[in-house]
């Protein structure tokens, strides 16, 4: 089959209704966006066809773009209202950063460290959601020129956290992504900014493979003197 004869409208329909809904993704304007935002534009044309699989899809330099699930999921914990101001780190081919555009009355603020993705994203994002404000720098140094931020959503793994992007996250805000333990499994977390500090509360499985750009030092926040939810 070539890709013109591909039916991507169905394979979009099939992904809500045989991925989302069954792993409680019922947000209304997530699944609204999911069914017709093209997945198949953000991977080389050699994967169109697998756009809408349930798996990571390899972009480069280690890079994914994400599982359906994993990042509606993510989303759907992040509980985007419309007056949020948002930041995603590693937005790659702009998929993710186009979803939360369609959740928010302001505009989203995406950065991306790969030069090539960050193109890509860009170009997706200005034909799909022309609301998200695109950077291309380090995924480390976030947007502080716009910061605070009500919700943070890190499309990848991590192993600590950055204190340069906790601090862009505003009172009462949330900061949404994948947490690696050694000799654990890795879950999506949900860390909220409260008035006593950070708390953090793991929802669900998830495989994202680390983003490396975000390297730990020194001063980033530990998950183990976090209060659990």
């Amino acid at each position: 089959m070539t890709i013109s004869q591909f039916d991507f409208y169905q394979a979009r329909q099939n992904m809500v209704d045989n991925q989302l809904r069954p792993a409680w993704v019922n947000t209304i304007r997530i699944v609204s966006t999911m069914r017709v935002l093209p997945r198949e534009e953000c991977v080389n044309e050699s994967q169109r066809e697998l756009a809408y699989a349930d798996i990571n899809l390899p972009l480069r330099d280690g890079r994914v773009l994400s599982e359906p699930r994993v990042i509606a999921r993510m989303v759907q914990i992040a509980d985007i209202q419309p007056s949020d101001k948002v930041m995603i780190i590693g937005a790659g081919t702009g998929y993710s950063a186009a979803l939360i555009a369609h959740l928010t009355e302001k505009s989203v603020y995406a950065v991306e460290e790969n030069e090539i993705l960050s193109k890509q994203g860009e170009a997706f994002c200005k034909k799909y959601a022309p609301n998200v404000v695109w950077k291309h720098g380090k995924l480390c140094d976030g947007f502080t020129e716009i910061a605070p931020f009500d919700v943070i959503i890190i499309d990848g793994g991590i192993t600590t956290l950055p204190a340069s992007l906790i601090k862009q996250l505003a009172p009462n805000g949330r900061l949404v992504s994948v947490l690696h333990k050694e000799g654990q499994a890795s879950q999506a977390v949900l860390i909220e900014h409260s008035s006593n500090g950070f708390r953090s509360k793991p929802y669900f499985y998830a495989a994202l493979p680390i983003l490396s750009e975000l390297n730990p030092n020194y001063n980033d926040f530990s998950f183990s003197d976090m209060v659990s939810l």
